[in-house]
């Protein structure tokens, strides 16, 4: 894929909503296209995981492993979404095991590199990381939300 194809596919990618062209370009410059099939496993939990990927098509499952119950998937990821924030977050280990629902195309990015481009740019690192904190944000109220489902809702005491 060329880089103005690369391009066009961030421009409209809602993570990169509201950067600047020339951000858009130099995160293209290190990005490329990464292909799952359905069923693959992209990482595990816990995993050291280097990789950021903006979902362009398909569908990914994110779960976890709760004790005596297995794996618990709490959230599907689709296009216009991000998945391995926590490959920008010390210490890079996978909060959540991601595997393909539905094959799946996404745009990816080590880690290091981006990092590198935050270090050279403090107030783009800035904006980056505000979209990490709103991802993060909704996935903790996507887990909530799942296990409130499964599990139900605790009784509230009087006080």
């Amino acid at each position: 894929m060329s880089h103005v194809e690369l391009v066009t596919l961030l421009k409209d990618h809602p993570f990169t909503k509201g950067f600047p062209e020339e951000k858009v370009n130099a995160l293209a410059s290190i990005a490329s296209l990464s292909r799952f099939t359905a069923g693959q496993k992209i990482f595990e939990e816990n995993d050291v995981h280097r990789k950021l990927y903006l979902i362009v098509y398909g569908m990914v499952a994110l779960y976890f492993y709760v004790p005596g119950r297995g794996e618990f998937r709490f959230e599907t990821l689709g296009p216009g979404e991000v998945l391995g924030w926590s490959s920008l977050v010390p210490p890079y280990r996978k909060t959540a095991g991601a595997t393909v629902v539905e094959n799946t195309l996404a745009i990816s990015f080590d880690s290091e590199k981006i990092l590198r481009m935050i270090e050279e740019d403090k107030s783009f690192g800035c904006e980056i990381y505000k979209k990490i904190v709103e991802i993060v944000g909704d996935r903790l109220k996507a887990a909530r939300l799942r296990l409130l489902d499964v599990y139900g809702k605790a009784e509230v005491k009087p006080e």
